[in-house]
């Protein structure tokens, strides 16, 4: 009798360790390892989604495209792991001031990107200067170091009409660009005054 149950179980078993497995796998493929946050993939699919609504919409959002300044002196002088913990907190200081409708994504190395959804010019732009602010003033204390690091943000408005996904994030890139050409750890909109 035993064994007639055990056989019986074993199927069922057998299957719930595959959908576990399958969902682990599926967690996987969309979340960075390192900060939990949503990956690349999750992000170009969440941007086409947003070009796609403002279209239908005129939903007023925004995308801040996000580097970090200084990082690479933290993992060159500290070691990967002290880099590593370093973006588990940024990840974590950038997700605790952002607004529950915001998504924000680890796109790869020191780079984050974050889709501000319904959001004004003007509030898009407060929520990217608190966000430099904040990152700026974490102090980072690795084996009796201390580190300093910030935020260069390129900002830019998602409209939707005559825009595609990747004009937007190139658009954010070469803001992001200007902002550390422009002397770092700030935020850089183009066409702003």
């Amino acid at each position: 009798n035993q064994m007639a149950k055990a056989i019986s179980e074993s199927p069922a078993t057998l299957q719930a360790r595959i959908d576990e497995a399958t969902s682990q796998l599926a967690h996987l493929a969309l979340h960075d390892p390192l900060t939990g946050l949503p990956n690349r993939r999750a992000f170009e699919q969440a941007l086409d989604d947003a070009v796609l609504q403002s279209r239908r919409a005129g939903d007023r959002d925004a995308l801040c495209f996000i580097d970090l300044d200084r990082f690479k002196i933290v993992n060159d002088t500290a070691g990967h792991a002290a880099g590593d913990a370093l973006l588990g907190q940024v990840g974590d200081l950038i997700r605790s001031h952002v607004r529950a409708s915001d998504q924000l994504y680890r796109i790869g190395g020191d780079e984050f990107v974050l889709i501000l959804h319904g959001c004004g010019q003007e509030e898009a732009r407060r929520i990217a200067e608190n966000l430099r602010e904040a990152v700026s003033s974490l102090q980072f204390d690795w084996e009796d170091r201390a580190f300093t690091i910030g935020a260069s943000i390129g900002l830019v408005r998602i409209q939707g009409e005559g825009q595609s996904a990747a004009d937007i994030l190139v658009a954010a890139d070469l803001a992001c660009y200007a902002a550390k050409k422009g002397g770092r750890n700030q935020v850089h909109e183009p066409g702003a005054a």
